[in-house]
């Protein structure tokens, strides 16, 4: 908590959750795990709500981001995606290089999300562009 202060961020407690707080426009989630204090989490939380509409789509994105980051997973966190970045301490860490890391390594994961997201879209409307036109189209 007190290398977050000393780096400039202003924490704020979510009850239940963790410590919120933004970087370059992110909301970020540092989660202290009181049954292991050697358990270092921060996450991006719900970077895309799922839905009956577009389960397919959250199951898609999340291969493609697990297949290719490092560090950083995407999980299914109740009804949303989450990009997180987990880490145990062995003691002797330097906390401003490892948080600083652990930031920049989510939030080029954020960005790496957003044109996966836009890729796997464009994907999706290609492939409806693609499928053959039924007997009473052909007709028509």
């Amino acid at each position: 908590m007190n290398t977050f202060a000393t780096m400039g961020f202003l924490l704020e407690e979510m009850e239940g959750f963790g410590y919120a707080f933004r970087y370059e426009g992110i909301n970020y989630l540092y989660m202290p795990n009181d049954d292991d204090e050697d358990f270092l989490n921060i996450s991006i939380p719900a970077i895309v709500e799922v839905t009956e509409a577009n389960t397919q789509v959250a199951f898609m994105l999340m291969d493609k981001l697990n297949s290719k980051l490092k560090y950083v997973k995407a999980n299914r966190f109740g009804d949303s995606i989450w990009l997180s970045y987990e880490r145990e301490l062995y003691g002797g860490e330097n906390f401003e290089k490892l948080l600083s890391r652990m930031i920049l390594h989510l939030e080029s994961a954020f960005i790496f999300y957003r044109h996966t997201m836009a890729d796997i879209e464009d994907d999706l409307d290609s492939s409806d562009d693609d499928t053959p036109a039924s007997d009473t189209e052909e007709a028509a």
